[in-house]
């Protein structure tokens, strides 16, 4: 959700600095960005391997929580460049569409459903439903389970390095559409197709 439907990574990172100036930490742009693609429970446990011996992460990242959505709510929720528009093809083609995202079940549900993209997905996998997050391939095997949908015949969206090797592993067709960070060499090897944007995908699977 976060990178390829939403475009909230930057925000994400926005939050997690001013928390860090609010507590005199300098730029932690380094460690915050180790976090994208990994769920909240991985996310604090980088942060306190970083900066537990200065700070409460705990403290901080409800600081960075509520700075997310004061963004937010100033700001609006960005939708990423076409992404409406592959949700409303796939549909129209009557494809079997997942969301595994590794924010939990109910913010990914209402973040979904206050931008009326909800009725796209036929099952929501969020990162409090699994035990093993990104990179590990739990999360995708799940949702194509509940979807009834074989891993080796699906495809998965992806602008994470964590993101791409979860989908890797679980054997499906990873399509890399970067976000804020720049794919490396094992994000472009594991990739069956890197995309400039959603849109991109969308005349790809039209072809």
């Amino acid at each position: 959700m976060d990178g390829i439907i939403f475009d909230t990574e930057t925000i994400a990172l926005r939050s997690w600095q001013d928390a860090a100036d609010a507590h005199g930490l300098g730029d932690i742009s380094e460690t915050a960005m180790k976090c994208v693609g990994r769920s909240t429970v991985d996310t604090l446990k980088i942060f306190e391997a970083a900066y537990g011996d200065k700070v409460s992460i705990e403290q901080m990242h409800i600081e960075c929580i509520t700075r997310f959505k004061e963004i937010i709510q100033t700001e609006g929720m960005p939708i990423k460049k076409g992404a409406r528009e592959l949700l409303e093809f796939l549909k129209q083609s009557g494809a079997k569409v997942a969301l595994a995202s590794s924010t939990s079940y109910e913010t990914v549900v209402a973040e979904l459903k206050d931008a009326d993209l909800f009725k796209y997905f036929r099952v929501i996998v969020g990162g409090d439903m699994i035990k093993n997050s990104k990179p590990e391939p739990e999360i995708y095997l799940l949702a194509c389970e509940k979807l009834g949908a074989d891993p080796k015949k699906s495809a998965a969206v992806e602008d994470s390095r964590n993101g791409i090797i979860s989908a890797s592993r679980a054997g499906m067709y990873p399509f890399l559409v970067p976000d804020i960070i720049e794919p490396d060499e094992e994000m472009l090897k594991l990739s069956h197709k890197k995309f400039a944007d959603l849109l991109e995908v969308k005349k790809y699977l039209q072809a």
